[in-house]
């Protein structure tokens, strides 16, 4: 049996790095592992030298900002086991393989997953688990410093992790397995609670399990969600479907 090697960079957890000899490679200090972690985002592609400095510091950079910059890429050139870091004018552009980082294979296999969605919900639950596998934390990079670029980049990762939470509930639920759906459903709305589609989802599955109680405690705790977070209530999709699942039992 082929044995499948871990990705050489992880950011979906810790930031961590296979070096060269396949040891954890060192990323000593913060700022290199924001610089990292910034060109792992954006793999492929340039990163510019201003999206750099909105990451690394709060407000006006240093003057020294640039040549900081020129020894934090110095050494991770040092530090890498792939890719390869490539100096361009005006920025840096890490180029990767797929299979090099957790964040590219969890961004694969959670398109996979949702292709597979309507044709074949068995395949896309073993897409969707293995790309959710990757993930060792509900963050990625968790205690690095968000701003800027990282800030967005990071947000909008945390976000498909979500998605594909939700996903893997409606592929659950296509396949009439309503704890499972509500095993991943409530893992989303647990960490965001303003996912509607995370919460038809709850409210379906305790429909199906035969739950009126639990259908109506679930949508109460939806609307109080919501009222607290935005001063509203659910959008007015959420509150038929709760009143059709009891009223007439269809789904």
């Amino acid at each position: 049996m082929k044995t499948v090697q871990e990705p050489v960079f992880r950011l979906l957890g810790p930031v961590h790095v296979r070096g060269r000899e396949g040891e954890a490679a060192p990323l000593r200090g913060g700022k290199p592992r924001i610089v990292l972690v910034a060109l792992l985002l954006k793999a492929n592609r340039v990163v510019p030298v201003d999206a750099f400095s909105e990451a690394l510091w709060e407000g006006e950079p240093p003057r020294s900002a640039l040549p900081n910059l020129r020894s934090y890429v110095h050494r991770l050139r040092h530090s890498l086991g792939a890719g390869t870091l490539i100096g361009h004018p005006g920025g840096y552009e890490l180029r990767l393989a797929r299979q090099d980082s957790d964040h590219l294979l969890f961004e694969e296999l959670s398109r996979q997953g949702r292709e597979v969605l309507a044709s074949s919900p068995h395949r896309a639950v073993i897409l969707l688990r293995r790309a959710l596998e990757l993930w060792r934390s509900e963050q990625a990079a968790p205690g690095l410093e968000r701003r800027g670029m990282l800030a967005r980049e990071l947000a909008s990762l945390d976000g498909e992790r979500l998605r594909a939470l939700e996903d893997l509930a409606g592929a659950w639920f296509a396949l009439d397995e309503p704890r499972q759906t509500l095993d991943a459903a409530w893992q989303v709305v647990s960490s965001d609670p303003l996912r509607t589609r995370a919460w038809e989802l709850v409210l379906r599955a305790h429909h199906r399990l035969g739950e009126p109680g639990q259908l109506t405690e679930s949508y109460r705790m939806a609307r109080a969600a919501f009222r607290t977070e935005l001063g509203r209530d659910p959008d007015a999709g959420l509150a038929l479907l709760h009143d059709r699942l009891l009223a007439d039992g269809s789904a």
